[in-house]
C-alpha cells in the first residue's frame, strides 16, 4: 500500500513537471521580466511602510516574476 502512495505521489511530481515545462517554449521575454521585476523590487523597497508590508510585496514581485518567465 506504501508502495502504491509513493508511485502515484511519483506520478503526480512528474505529471505536473511535464505539464509546466510543455509551456517552456512560450516563455516570454527575459528582459521584460527581469525590468518589470527590478521596477517592482525598487518601488517595494522604496515605499514608506512597515517589514510586514514590504516582504509581503517583494514576495507578491517574486511570484510576479515566475509567472512572467513561464508565460502564465
Amino acid at each position: 500500500m506504501k508502495k502504491l502512495a509513493v508511485l502515484a505521489l511519483a506520478g503526480l511530481m512528474f505529471g505536473t513537471a511535464a505539464l509546466t515545462f510543455s509551456m517552456a517554449p512560450d516563455v516570454y521575454d527575459q528582459a521584460l521580466c527581469n525590468r518589470n521585476h527590478m521596477l517592482c523590487r525598487e518601488y517595494t523597497l522604496d515605499l514608506d511602510a512597515p517589514w510586514y508590508k514590504v516582504m509581503v510585496l517583494l514576495t507578491v514581485c517574486d511570484i510576479a516574476f515566475g509567472k512572467c518567465m513561464l508565460g502564465l
